[in-house]
């Protein structure tokens, strides 16, 4: 079954795009498969590049924010998606959640177990949280490919 999606969802997909669009002067390529998708939903993919910014993000909110260097929101239906972007080379962590009830966030249950997909590049897994960024950092430098099973 396909949800509508309302138009302030379709505004903030609109304003993430437009601030995930810009890209650097020297770009390579990097390439995001993401595997086991299992409801239809929002899919949520954030590439950082501060330490700072993917050990602090816990996916209250979905969108640009600073240390995001690119993303994508998207609906789509349960699959395998793959996702190109265009990056300066350096040191990035990827971290992924699919937002099932389309309410923006990574929902959890009470110990803060999230009840929804997530994902991270290495496919990191963290204790009580996330991972840190050193587990979850790969080198972008040419044509990189990632493979993130959720």
């Amino acid at each position: 079954m396909h949800r509508p999606i309302h138009n302030s969802f379709r505004l903030t997909q609109l304003a993430a795009a437009m601030v995930f669009s810009a890209c650097p002067a020297l770009a390579d390529e990097l390439i995001v498969t993401i595997d086991n998708i299992k409801d239809a939903g929002e899919i949520h993919v954030a590439i950082y590049d501060s330490a700072a910014a993917f050990e602090a993000d816990r996916g209250e909110k979905g969108g640009a924010a600073p240390g995001i260097t690119q993303g994508t929101i998207e609906y789509i239906e349960p699959s395998t998606v793959t996702y190109r972007y265009e990056v300066a080379p350096g040191t990035y962590a990827i971290g992924i959640f699919h937002d099932a009830n389309l309410n923006n966030r990574l929902d959890n249950y009470f110990f803060g177990v999230p009840r929804e997909q997530y994902g991270f590049s290495n496919n990191a897994r963290g204790f009580m949280g996330p991972p840190s960024f050193d587990d979850a950092a790969f080198k972008v430098e040419g044509k990189t490919e990632i493979s993130i099973t959720l």
